[in-house]
């Protein structure tokens, strides 16, 4: 069976086709467009403007996935996009009119273990660790004991929101990087989760790939490396923080070009979360959410 799975994010809404035979999922076919749906809120609701926008980007999803032919089931997930916004309902009935697609919106809860199963071919062989999937408009944190779910959070803090309400100027500032830690900070307390000392911080979604390409990149790592270390990846943020914007502007540019005004955010979010639970090392999982929506909706299901 073909299986189409749209992930529709806050900054990026991606499409994946798997074909999946006896119990196992392959990846054939990756399509994305950075949308940036956090940016067209208004009041709390995604704007008419905003809607548009999803609309046509689906729009196009549903064509390619017609003309690829054969495929026999496609999945439109939504995570903080539509999840925190106060017109989710309006969302989803002019997404069936327009282009008769069904939209299921993940909870906090249910898009962490998503990319905890997503991500388990980083996470095997690490008994115990945290799960930090930094996604646009939220970022959702798993903690892990012997291989097992233990506790789970979602906070309602991401790269792109971040840019949208700390950030003046085109690139993130020291100074608001520190009303964004503090914001940060207090949702991780709030959350009352078990903060104790792990050995490995498996971290997932785009922000964390577009920060291990920098990390790669300036550090002169292969560029198959998918570890950091936690005090090199402060190096790296003091750096692309306290050079020239120009500077900083050439290096995003030539490395994320995409990411160019959520990357900094980014970063930052994953180095305070490695630095709240005492992790040395980081290690990027290049799966997340399809996958895992594949192995527990399709597979399991």
């Amino acid at each position: 069976m073909m299986h189409g799975v749209i992930d529709i994010g806050s900054n990026t809404v991606r499409l994946s086709v798997f074909r999946v035979e006896d119990g196992v999922a392959q990846n054939l076919f990756n399509e994305k467009q950075t949308v940036g749906l956090a940016g067209y809120r208004k009041d709390g609701c995604l704007t008419e403007e905003g809607i548009r926008a999803l609309i046509e980007t689906l729009g196009h999803f549903a064509f390619i996935l017609d003309q690829l032919g054969d495929i026999h089931y496609t999945h439109a997930i939504a995570t903080a996009s539509i999840r925190n916004i106060n017109n989710s309902d309006e969302v989803l009935l002019r997404v069936k009119e327009a282009l008769d697609m069904d939209i299921e919106i993940l909870s906090g809860e249910e898009e962490a273990h998503l990319a905890f199963v997503g991500a388990e071919g980083t996470i095997s062989g690490h008994e115990d660790g945290v799960l930090a999937d930094i996604g646009g408009g939220s970022t959702e944190i798993v903690l892990f004991r012997e291989g097992r779910v233990v506790d789970s959070a979602s906070l309602d803090i991401g790269s792109l929101s971040v840019f949208r309400d700390y950030v003046d100027g085109l690139f993130l500032t020291n100074d608001e990087r520190k009303a964004m830690d503090e914001r940060l900070k207090f949702l991780l307390n709030a959350q009352a989760i078990e903060r104790g000392k792990y050995p490995i911080l498996c971290a997932v979604g785009g922000s964390a790939r577009a920060t291990l390409k920098m990390y790669n990149t300036l550090f002169d790592e292969h560029p198959d490396n998918d570890e950091m270390n936690t005090d090199d990846l402060k190096t790296l943020m003091k750096h692309l923080l306290d050079i020239e914007d120009k500077e900083k502007m050439g290096i995003i540019l030539k490395v994320k070009a995409d990411r160019i005004h959520t990357l900094l955010p980014g970063l930052s979010i994953l180095y305070r979360i490695a630095k709240y639970f005492h992790v040395e090392k980081i290690a990027v999982a290049q799966t997340g959410i399809r996958e895992g929506y594949v192995i527990s909706r399709i597979i399991g299901g």
